[in-house]
């Protein structure tokens, strides 16, 4: 029986889905609610949800496209944020691991390791995606991440050996999969969707996803969750050299900048792709980072300060001005971009 690796902080949630969504089909979901999620991650904090009084689970933080509304997994279920106020307008039944760019969807794991879409207004299945082994885990989930191209109209997943696959959002076909030679704990699509970049035990990699034929490997890449490519396709972020947030241009796949003496976790560029916002694996601080490479204007590092816990999860809203990050304890935090400043904490829900 296999120990569900600690690098992979989207497996607590994805193993609280698969209880949620067989429960709930079963008949039986609120048995199920009162389950938490896994525990184990990189850093030193456990990932929220494993203990009572983290109301707010770390790793996933989703904005809608029109910028009002913030959502992210919670202890009691999926929260949903009104931007305008920060108030918590819903506490939905279940979690998820991935949602689609118009929110229409929820991606989860049923217990058999598919990769299910469910509709998420009425949390009906509405696809069943197979193809991800079902290996039994101590700890979390077989699946290690889930994500929907920018579009929204396919689906990838890649499991604990190392297996990634692409799906049609359509009509749950195949569309490509991959044996990898090592971990997979993260998969990030390219913008126009052709491209899917792969992190873990070994070098990032970049695919055709059409084909799935490796057509990079980044050099000097490191064994990280952090992954994310820019808005105009130019870049991949990704940990680099001693775990180092690194920046690579995706002509050639050149490494051109790092961010020595820090440790990625997460990341997300702002929509311009002049700046990155960046999580630590080892302290609570968040950094907006503008490097030369990007055009990036005043400081080349700012720093955020006001978690108390360590952050995981950023995004950016639409518009640029305001970044969200989230840590289990402290729950979601608004960031004004510009000087850098708390504008608001979010309403916590209930443990």
């Amino acid at each position: 029986m296999a120990e569900a690796r600690a690098r992979a902080p989207r497996r607590a949630t994805a193993s609280l889905l698969g209880l949620v969504v067989a429960a709930a089909l079963a008949g039986c979901a609120d048995e199920a609610d009162d389950e938490p999620g896994g525990s184990g991650t990189g850093s030193e904090s456990p990932v929220a949800g494993s203990v009572p009084g983290s109301p707010v689970l770390p790793d996933d933080l989703s904005v809608s496209q029109d910028g009002s509304q913030v959502l992210a997994d919670c202890w009691r279920g999926i929260c949903r944020w009104d931007t305008a106020d920060g108030t918590l307008a819903e506490v939905g039944d279940g979690s998820h691991v991935a949602i689609s760019p118009d929110w229409s969807l929820i991606a989860g794991v049923g217990d058999d390791a598919a990769v299910l879409l469910l509709d998420a207004a009425s949390r009906e299945v509405v696809q069943e995606l197979p193809g991800l082994r079902d290996q039994e885990v101590t700890d979390g989930s077989p699946v290690t991440d889930v994500v929907f191209s920018p579009d929204g109209s396919l689906v990838a997943g890649a499991d604990l050996e190392g297996r990634v696959a692409v799906w049609s959002v359509e009509d749950g076909a195949e569309v490509s999969s991959v044996e990898t030679d090592g971990d997979v704990f993260a998969l990030a699509f390219s913008p126009d969707g052709s491209r899917l970049a792969t992190a873990g035990g070994a070098p990032t990699r970049v695919l055709d996803v059409g084909t799935g034929d490796e057509v990079a490997a980044l050099p000097r890449s490191a064994d990280s969750s952090g992954l994310v490519w820019s808005p105009d396709g130019r870049w991949l972020a990704a940990s680099g050299p001693d775990g180092a947030p690194a920046l690579w241009r995706t002509s050639d796949f050149t490494l051109v900048e790092q961010l020595t003496g820090n440790h990625l976790e997460q990341a997300t560029f702002s929509p311009d792709s002049r700046t990155l916002a960046l999580t630590d694996t080892e302290d609570d601080t968040v950094r907006l980072w503008s490097p030369p490479a990007l055009g990036g204007e005043g400081r080349a590092v700012r720093e955020l300060l006001g978690h108390t816990d360590a952050p995981e999860a950023v995004v950016f809203a639409p518009d640029g001005t305001t970044l969200y990050s989230v840590a289990g304890r402290d729950g979601v935090l608004a960031w004004d971009v510009r000087t850098g400043e708390l504008r608001r904490e979010l309403e916590l829900p209930e443990t």
